[in-house]
């Protein structure tokens, strides 16, 4: 049994099966999305839940604080879902470039 999974902005959805994580699924279904250590470590891949319950996993309170989780985010690497989802993340493009985030790197 899976679970459906919306992507917003775009309305973009897939379906993530039991126990796969929501980047797992993602990338199998062809979506690009954001991320850096897939350990759940650097919040690369944090989104914001809009619908929906998921299992945060392994994921640390360095990268998902407490105050962060109870606002409804969500990393991505290591969430896996629970129910149908919504979730509020962009898509990366092919040319996208970790270099190219707004905030200083050190």
């Amino acid at each position: 049994m899976g679970f459906n999974i919306r992507l917003q902005p775009g309305n973009h959805t897939f379906i993530a099966e039991e126990g796969e994580t929501i980047h797992e699924a993602a990338r199998r279904n062809g979506h690009d999305l954001p991320h850096g250590c897939n350990d759940g470590a650097c919040s690369m891949c944090k989104g914001n839940l809009l619908q929906g319950i998921v299992d945060h996993g392994k994921s640390t309170e360095i990268a998902l604080p407490p105050e962060d989780r109870e606002a409804g985010m969500i990393l991505l690497c290591c969430a896996s879902p629970l129910s149908d989802l919504v979730i509020e993340r962009r898509e990366t493009s092919a040319d996208w470039d970790m270099l190219d985030v707004d905030s200083p790197l050190f």
